[in-house]
């Protein structure tokens, strides 16, 4: 009567272990799964902010930075989450890793699409409110090259960008730009130019400086 008395105990002791066994097993499981929510939000910050500095800057050593080192490394967490998804792929950490994976790549090229067409404006934006008085004191009634804005390429297929100001407000029409050329004294062609505001825009030439 003693030895099936204490074997039972024995087998409750048992079954107790697995019991809690399986209960941390289970809240390990569910805290995992809860980190791992929070990997796209990850994902998504770090893809704007890694991509952004190269977006915005089209220097010659930003590109070779961006070929040799930014790219492989954005390759190299792709694979290294797509074979995570593939481990993962019978648990459902695996569905916060693919939409990881998404939003990164879409954030990243999103970035390198976007920034370019707006980082101008945005950066006239916060210079004029620190300049303005340049913009409309010294440069308000004569064709001028007000800023050397950006320059990029390599020796021999160089380009310049300027801010310049236009009082008339023509210099994207016909004509426009031959005829501000010759009140600022040069030879140069404008190769594109970008209106910012009434008589500001920003030009670009190509091997040849204004200034």
């Amino acid at each position: 009567m003693v030895e099936r008395w204490m074997v039972r105990k024995t087998d409750v002791n048992v079954f107790g272990k697995l019991e809690n066994y399986d209960l941390v097993r289970s809240s390990s499981s569910e805290e995992k799964d809860r980190t791992l929510r929070w990997l796209p939000f990850v994902a998504a910050i770090a893809a704007v902010m890694t991509a952004a500095p190269f977006a915005w800057d089209k220097s010659l050593r930003t590109f070779l930075v961006l070929i040799s080192l930014y790219l492989p490394a954005v390759a190299l967490v792709c694979i290294g989450l797509c074979i995570w998804a593939v481990v993962e792929r019978k648990s459902s950490r695996a569905r916060s890793i693919v939409i990881s994976l998404a939003v990164m790549l879409t954030l990243i090229g999103g970035t390198f699409w976007a920034l370019p067409q707006v980082k101008d404006e945005l950066r006239f934006l916060a210079w004029s409110h620190t300049h303005g008085d340049a913009i409309e004191g010294w440069f308000a009634d004569k064709d001028a090259v007000v800023l050397d804005w950006e320059s990029w390429g390599m020796v021999g297929m160089e380009n310049n960008a300027y801010l310049v100001s236009n009082p008339s407000d023509t210099l994207a029409e016909d004509g426009g730009a031959s005829e501000w050329l010759r009140h600022v004294g040069s030879s140069c062609e404008i190769v594109a130019s970008k209106r910012m505001r009434r008589g500001i825009f920003i030009v670009t030439t190509y091997n040849c400086p204004l200034r």
